[in-house]
């Protein structure tokens, strides 16, 4: 009897091993997979970022064009000081 305890001890000691070793494997894919995908997120981020500044710059651009030419060309003059057609 106490042999069939030693060996069930064995095992269950061998069971251990194998389950720890397999968490730590799964744990270093899981622990890859999350730093590309917070790798991705950066980049997308910093694509995103480009892409509002630039988009920003265009309304900026837009909104001087049309202040332009609300006020009458925008020169020197200001408002109600230039010529009117």
């Amino acid at each position: 009897m106490a042999e069939r305890a030693q060996q069930a001890k064995e095992a269950a000691t061998q069971k251990a091993d194998e389950t720890k070793q397999y968490s730590q494997e799964k744990t270093g894919q899981v622990r890859e997979q999350t730093q590309g995908m917070a790798e991705s997120a950066k980049e997308k981020a910093q694509e995103a970022k480009g892409t509002v500044a630039e988009t920003l710059g265009k309304a900026s651009e837009a909104i001087k064009e049309a202040m332009s030419k609300v006020t009458g060309g925008g020169g020197e003059e200001g408002p109600g000081q230039g010529p009117r057609s």
